[in-house]
């Protein structure tokens, strides 16, 4: 046998042998700077936290392009059902102008267009015509081109003195 070289410890975890016991630490109390170093946050955690801001910041600007967009969008389209509409009301005009009875309709109303062998009446003073066809018809103290001449008498005084 080749003789060995001796061993200057023994093993481990020799067959046979039990690993030698280790004795607990003792309770030390920890003091404040252990505490914050507890709290500190890794660098990992802090390379991710800013990894996580770049993104948020590279999205916000889309995001809010989009948003934008799709108000810009919702407002064309209103814009859009408001011309619809005005050309309905349009085609609709368009249509009334084409009959014949309607455009004299509105001459006779906008234009006071009378046709021949009618005569036309025009009332300044709906109030006053109402007034009459509801109470009975009062008699006149003086005839009407007496009422007429103090009324024009009356607006010339009124002239002179202004």
């Amino acid at each position: 046998m080749v003789p060995s070289k001796p061993r200057r410890s023994a093993p481990k975890s020799a067959p046979g042998k039990a690993s030698p016991r280790r004795r607990p630490k003792p309770v030390v109390e920890a003091d404040a700077s252990a505490d914050v170093h507890r709290h500190r946050m890794s660098w990992r955690t802090g390379m991710f936290l800013v990894v996580i801001a770049i993104v948020l910041f590279a999205f916000l600007a889309p995001l809010n392009s989009a948003l934008k967009q799709a108000q810009q969008i919702a407002a064309l389209n209103n814009e859009i059902e408001t011309t619809r509409a005005e050309v309905k009301s349009l085609e609709k005009k368009n249509e009334n102008l084409k009959d014949p009875e309607y455009i004299k309709r509105k001459a006779r109303a906008d234009q006071y267009y009378v046709e021949k062998g009618k005569n036309a009446v025009i009332v300044t003073n709906q109030e006053a015509v109402d007034e009459e066809s509801e109470s009975d018809r009062t008699v006149r103290k003086q005839a009407w081109y007496l009422e007429l001449l103090e009324s024009i008498q009356e607006v010339g005084n009124t002239v002179e003195k202004s």
